[in-house]
Order: structure tokens, then C-alpha cells, then sequence
């Protein structure tokens, strides 16, 4: 299976790294600066990160998470922003999942990622993640969503952040049962509503490589229902972003 576009950029942290000592905050680890020409400089993610807070209008953020290969090394993976004015260290959950700072544009330039990672351990996903919980989406918010991540496609993000943010082909709904509907009033005021089939070349994101993925379906805005027509879906259903590459599902 071919890596999904979504994945930003692996670190691998190269040989003979200057050990810089730890600030009180970081006493436990034993910090090196991440100087491998591979990774994005941190102003460049920095501005990407700043163009989705302005303009993404709280529906589009960007999710973090170190892979599977970074939790089986030894230590636990620490990780910190490392800038002239000193280090600012990150919260990693027990899933590997982590926020990335946003700086203020003078302190990002020259920032990198400081990491205790053993050299060629790491990795780390980057993903568009939608704010929106399932029982809140409607026709309206999908064509929203769309609007925005064209935009900041587009016009808004500079050239050399557009490649991290790749092209949104709809808003997808997985669940393990397929019991999707879209339930509206027309001008009569008669309630209306109109299943979804699920689409068999579709995946979850969030399934595990090697298991089946759950049903999905997805919305692009471009269908003929009314903005005011709401998903109905099990409890256990989940959003992403389905990308125009195949390579992405």
C-alpha cells in the first residue's frame, strides 16, 4: 500500500548531533537538534499553521502524530521547539499525538524540531483533521469546508506551504455499520430523508493498515440537497477529509 499524501515529512535524526543541555523544563531529556536537510524548516510550517488559524475558520486544523516506529525506541519520545530564546517543549499523549507551537513570525525563523529520538526512529504524520463532530454536519458546513480548503489552497498559503496542504476531494463519514442518511424540511415543510450508500473503494483513515476498513461515504458539496439537510449517523461514526489523490484513502 502507497504512503498516504497526508504524511508531511519524516525526521530522522542524523549522526553526531551537538548535544545542547536541557532547560529546567526538559530535565529528563537529553536534547539534539534536528539538522536533517530532509525535515521542513519550522518557519515553513510555522506559516502554514498560521494560515490555518486565520483562515480556517475553526473547521480545518492540522493533527500530529508520531508513528508506531518512534514509540518502539527507546526512551519515550520527547519532543521541544528549539529557538534563540531557548526551548519549548511539547505534550505527547499516550496515542503519540502532539500540537505543534505556533511562534511569533521573527522567533520561527531559525526554529527547529529538538527531539531525544535515537537516530532513525522517528517519524511523524501530519493530517487535516475536521473540527466538526457527525451529528452537527450538514449540507451547509460540507460546502464550507470546501470553500475554505480551496482558498487556502489556492490564495492563501504560500506556494511553498500549498504541497502540505493537498487537494480536499469531499468530507467523508465512516461507521461500522452503514446507516447513513440526510434528513431535511422542504417548502412544505414535509420531512425528508435520503440514505447513503457506502462506497466500496473508500477507507477510513484511522483503520489499521492491515485490518478491513469500516464502511464510508463521502460528500462533496457538489450534490443537489439543500444546505439545511443534516447527517444522521450510528454514535460510533467518524469525519475526515477524503483527498483527490488515491493515494490518500
Amino acid at each position: 500500500m502507497t504512503k498516504p499524501i497526508w504524511l508531511l515529512y519524516f525526521i530522522a535524526l542524523p549522526a553526531a548531533l551537538a548535544q545542547t543541555p536541557p532547560p529546567a523544563q526538559l530535565e529528563t531529556v537529553q536534547v539534539g537538534l534536528v539538522r536533517d536537510p530532509a525535515a521542513m524548516p519550522y518557519e515553513r510550517m510555522n506559516t502554514m499553521l498560521q494560515g490555518l488559524k486565520k483562515y480556517g475558520q475553526g473547521l480545518i486544523v492540522m493533527d500530529f502524530k508520531l508513528g508506531p516506529k518512534t514509540f518502539a525506541a527507546q526512551p519515550a519520545p520527547k519532543l521541544a521547539v528549539a529557538h534563540e530564546e531557548g526551548y519549548l517543549p511539547i505534550k505527547v499523549d499516550a496515542e503519540g499525538r502532539f500540537e505543534l507551537p505556533l511562534l511569533p513570525p521573527e522567533q520561527a525563523k531559525g526554529a527547529e524540531l529538538a527531539s531525544n529520538i535515537p537516530r532513525g526512529a522517528a517519524e511523524m504524520q501530519g493530517r487535516i483533521r475536521l473540527t466538526t463532530p457527525p451529528d452537527q454536519l450538514s449540507m451547509a458546513t460540507v460546502r464550507r469546508i470546501m470553500g475554505i480548503a480551496r482558498t487556502l489552497r489556492s490564495e492563501l498559503l504560500p506556494w511553498y506551504a500549498r504541497w502540505l496542504f493537498p487537494q480536499i476531494q469531499g468530507v467523508r463519514v465512516c461507521s461500522a455499520e452503514p446507516k447513513w442518511e440526510l434528513e431535511w424540511r422542504d417548502e412544505q415543510g414535509q420531512l425528508l430523508g435520503l440514505p447513503l450508500a457506502a462506497e466500496p473503494k473508500d477507507r477510513d483513515p484511522d483503520a489499521p493498515r492491515d485490518k478491513p476498513s469500516p464502511p464510508c461515504t463521502t460528500l462533496t458539496g457538489a450534490e443537489p440537497w439543500p444546505d439545511a439537510a443534516r447527517l444522521l449517523a450510528p454514535a460510533d461514526a467518524r469525519l475526515s477529509v477524503r483527498l483527490t489523490s488515491s493515494r490518500a484513502q
